[in-house]
């Protein structure tokens, strides 16, 4: 549940990451000793962290945003998104060819029997190949994961050992091929693909890009719903897994105003468990790298605008 960068749930690219990370199974790998639960501590900090697992059970990622951060800040968040958009150079055109060509495939009438005709043989060539080289390849691709999320300076620690240990998850999971290439459930993730979809109801990149801030956030949940149930087609039940969530606070600090909450759900027949720092604003609690995230967001911005009117050329004087 850990999220950080920038514009957090605002921006498409770090729900993506965001949805792709949940799928492939948010396992922890605990290399330390757990910390004890403290006693006494207040249950806010925790009725938070559970409030947010259940917006993501309920696929409702406007809600996480609005629990993510304070009535102002989310606001803010909001503005700045908006900025960032109105600022965002134009899309290539061939990204935007793609784009769309993609969505009118995946909503036309015969959508299912076009895109299962071209993953049928694929899959048969899948299944032919597989061998020793199948574990091999899935070690590898971890390998490359895993380092370029040790990489990215958006992810705080918390949130790369997190990340680090979906990957392990996931490569415990893929290494039966099987699961991915059965026909069933490819037939069965295609159909919902296709349903999504035609649920989101985005034609093209720039009726994507047009959506107001709330709106986005909507579309993003109808995508992130899509993608649990694919998840689920191919045997990894996130819903059955947010269900389950469990939290203790197992830091507190002497203010009463910072905590930390252990955060564990069953997935994949393994423990998954991350720390989640929550900070106390005006009397409700939030994810503290949410907080942090928007205000180095709103801080570089300002900077950028700072250095931007610094080497703007002097006006010229009248003669």
């Amino acid at each position: 549940m850990a999220l950080r960068e920038p514009l957090d749930t605002a921006v498409p690219n770090r729900w993506t990451r965001l949805l792709l990370l949940l799928l492939l199974g948010l396992m922890l790998a605990a290399c330390r000793r757990e910390p004890a639960p403290v006693e006494g501590a207040p249950q806010e900090p925790v009725a938070a962290v559970e409030a947010l697992a259940a917006a993501l059970e309920a696929g409702d990622v406007r809600r996480y945003s609005e629990l993510s951060l304070p009535p102002a800040q989310r606001a803010e968040q909001a503005a700045l998104w908006r900025r960032q958009m109105a600022a965002t150079p134009p899309i290539a055109a061939e990204q935007v060819q793609r784009f769309n060509e993609l969505m009118a495939l995946l909503t036309a009438p015969d959508a299912e029997a076009r895109l299962w005709a071209e993953a049928e043989p694929r899959l048969a060539a899948i299944q032919q190949q597989v061998g020793p080289k199948w574990s091999m390849g899935v070690t590898m691709l971890s390998g490359f994961a895993k380092t370029a999320i040790a990489a990215d300076p958006t992810l705080s620690e918390a949130e790369q050992t997190h990340a680090a240990g979906v990957v392990d998850a996931v490569a415990g999971w893929a290494g039966d091929p099987a699961l991915l290439t059965d026909p069933a459930r490819a037939q069965a993730a295609i159909a919902i693909a296709v349903r999504t979809a035609r649920e989101l109801d985005l034609p093209t990149l720039d009726a994507a890009r047009a959506l107001e801030y709330d709106a986005m956030l909507d579309k993003a949940g109808i995508a992130f719903r899509g993608a649990k149930s694919i998840a689920s087609a191919f045997g990894i039940d996130v819903q059955a897994a947010l269900s389950q969530v469990q939290a203790e606070v197992v830091e507190l600090d002497p203010s009463g105003d910072r905590a930390v909450v252990r955060v564990r759900y069953p997935l994949l027949g393994q423990q998954v468990e991350f720390l989640q720092p929550m900070v106390r604003i005006d009397g409700g609690w939030y994810r503290e790298d949410a907080v942090n995230a928007l205000a180095e967001a709103l801080a570089a911005e300002a900077e950028s605008a700072a250095d931007a009117t610094a080497d703007a050329p002097a006006p010229a004087l009248a003669p």
